[in-house]
């Protein structure tokens, strides 16, 4: 039997979700504007109840989002991926989107701060291209009729063009159902972190950050 827990944190929905063989045993959301501090443990536990309290595998969604709520994801799910001797691994929140559903590509929007955007190109679930800084509402609407694809955010008034979504813990474990174990085996070597636009410091993941993984099926 393979369980998957999935954690997302990056907005103010936090979502934790468990895949049992394919098939989603169970699903919870929390919402929070300032911390999921607190209110992610009671979906977790409920979570690992099912799962005879040790998952298969953990996967956590890295963003980009709140710079807090990301943070207090990876920091849970490492804490039970060490507490139980359980992989962990981290895909982008972006590539979790919820779409409609024969959408394959589609370019990303958001707020990097500073009165600026990124966007960003997601394909198949894994993101081709880099994470490009737009300056102006004219720059973002420029980017966003070059690309073609339909566009989401999960942010409010970021451009008319922009769909609000938001990301599915469902999705990503969904994701990590589909992967390989070589590339599973691969990538819990490289302890997640959060995928940052723009912070302290501008910190790029290691390879899944960049590409996200490799799967066997859509």
């Amino acid at each position: 039997m393979k369980s998957i827990l999935s954690i997302d944190t990056s907005t103010s929905e936090g979502k934790v979700a468990l895949l049992v063989d394919n098939s989603v045993l169970y699903e919870n959301s929390f919402t929070s504007e300032r911390s999921h501090n607190s209110q992610i443990f009671n979906p977790l536990e409920a979570a690992l109840n099912l799962c005879e309290r040790k998952p298969s595998l953990i996967v956590v969604g890295t963003g980009p989002g709140s710079y807090t709520g990301v943070r207090i994801g990876i920091a849970a799910s490492l804490g039970i991926s060490m507490a139980k001797g359980v992989k962990i691994i981290g895909i982008p929140s972006i590539c979790s989107a919820e779409t409609e559903k024969d959408i394959r590509s589609y370019s990303f929007v958001g707020d990097a701060r500073r009165g600026e955007a990124f966007i960003v190109n997601v394909k198949d679930h894994e993101l081709v291209s880099s994470t490009e800084i737009v300056k102006s509402d004219e720059s973002l609407s420029d980017k966003i009729n070059i690309s073609l694809n339909s566009v989401y955010t999960f942010d409010t008034g970021i451009h008319s063009k922009a769909i609000k979504t938001k990301p599915s813990a469902v999705k990503l474990a969904n994701l990590a159902y589909n992967i390989k174990e070589s590339e599973i085996q691969r990538l819990s070597l490289i302890q997640p972190i959060p995928l940052y636009i723009r912070g302290p410091f501008i910190t790029k993941p290691k390879k899944i950050g960049k590409t996200g993984p490799k799967t066997t099926s859509e």
